[in-house]
């Protein structure tokens, strides 16, 4: 939540106006760089001070609110299950535009059901444009039977076994991860988000290597979860196509579309096919409608996109470097090779190398000594490194002083 003080809400464009008393009572507002909140009026808890519910939302939430794709109190659950929804307090006789707002995140401990409307509904009409809100269908991709083609710079009508079984891993393990993504937003229970499909091969066709593939869920599917997973994969590569950095970020930082693992997977496919010069084509049919065919097609032209993905892992990746203090038990060390290895109660077994200045004045030293095995205290410089784009995860232990009886 980036809004922290009352120069910066009042500095937020109102873009729709839903339910309207004397004043906006359910509202969405926007940033000057085009980020959205939700404004729900809750109720006032003393004088010229009121209750309102407020939490920053993605366009596509945005977008789905108006077009009445998910109703209000669907996607207030949402919020409130995601850690997203806010309690704003709001005193309006206060003047000083630099003082901090009230915000406090709602959880089991301050939820009140009475917050919420009496009955769900969907938004019908916007007050900012006077115009009616009319449902908009959404376009479901039949994923009960689509088309994966790869065809290479020379149009061969065969592939390399192991490229293909690599592709077809990388491509399984995209989809899957956006199936389980979407599952956890569409169900609102916890027990809800093992959802499993099974992704079977229904056929080949002869020219430019292409596989008919079909999902089958392990169980009933009355959210159609697969074929809007198959709709969440041809938004993504729409979107690395178009360079479309911004909503990407926001799909993995707002509305949890994404996560880290899904954009690192659809960064190894891609690379993939960009490795191996082929252009890669997804077909399938929209449900409600079997003419028509939605098509992605990912090919050289889009190989030097994907470094919008990278951008984006190379930004949520971090380094940190914290020193703890341990007491164990040494049991092993090697000053040649700069290592050691100790266990304690707290955390476990560690192992890693001592600092420069420590080993130095251990192999110079008579008085300063290891004793092992032995009871040791020591400082330990830890370092974590999340490396998203190299997929590199460490934790490297540096012992910097210790201590034995």
């Amino acid at each position: 939540m980036r809004i922290n003080k009352y120069s910066e809400l009042e500095a937020l464009e109102i873009v729709h106006i839903f339910d309207y008393y004397d004043f906006p009572l359910f509202f969405i507002s926007k940033s000057l760089k085009s980020e959205y909140y939700l404004n729900y009026y809750i109720e006032e808890i003393q004088e010229h001070v009121d209750k309102w519910f407020f939490s920053r939302i993605s366009n596509k939430e945005r977008v789905n609110l108006i077009e009445q794709r998910i109703s209000v109190v669907k996607l207030l659950n949402r919020l409130l299950k995601n850690g997203r929804l806010h309690h704003l307090f709001i005193d309006s006789l206060l003047e000083a535009s630099e003082v901090k707002i009230v915000l406090e995140v709602v959880d089991e401990s301050n939820f009140e059901i009475d917050s919420y409307p009496e009955e769900d509904f969907v938004v019908d009409y916007d007050y900012i444009s006077k115009e009616s809100l009319n449902k908009v269908n959404e376009t479901i991709i039949d994923s009960s039977r689509f088309k994966l083609v790869f065809k290479d710079e020379s149009n061969n009508h065969d592939i390399d076994l192991n490229l293909f079984m690599d592709l077809m891993q990388k491509f399984n393990k995209t989809y899957d991860g956006l199936l389980q993504l979407k599952n956890k937003l569409i169900n609102e229970r916890v027990i809800d988000a093992n959802y499993s499909m099974n992704l079977k091969i229904d056929s080949f066709q002869p020219s430019s290597f292409g596989v008919w593939l079909k999902t089958d869920p392990f169980e009933a599917d009355l959210f159609e979860i697969p074929e809007r997973s198959l709709s969440s994969f041809y938004d993504l590569v729409n979107e690395v196509k178009e360079n479309n950095g911004i909503v990407i970020e926001e799909s993995l930082e707002v509305d949890e579309e994404y996560n880290i693992e899904t954009i690192k997977d659809m960064k190894n496919f891609l690379k993939e096919i960009s490795s191996n010069k082929l252009t890669f084509t997804l077909e399938a049919q929209n449900k409600s409608d079997n003419n028509e065919i939605k098509t992605v097609v990912f090919d050289k032209n889009n190989y030097s996109k994907i470094e919008v993905l990278n951008d984006i892992l190379v930004k949520n990746s971090n380094e940190k470097s914290e020193v703890i203090e341990i007491e164990g038990i040494l049991t092993s060390i090697n000053i040649p090779n700069n290592k050691f290895r100790l266990t304690s109660d707290e955390y476990g077994e560690i192992q890693g190398s001592m600092s420069k200045t420590l080993r130095d004045a251990v192999k110079d030293s008579f008085d300063q000594q290891f004793k092992v095995p032995g009871k040791i205290k020591t400082q330990i410089e830890r370092k974590i490194i999340n490396n998203h784009l190299d997929e590199e995860y460490t934790t490297k232990n540096k012992m910097i002083s210790f201590t034995q009886d």
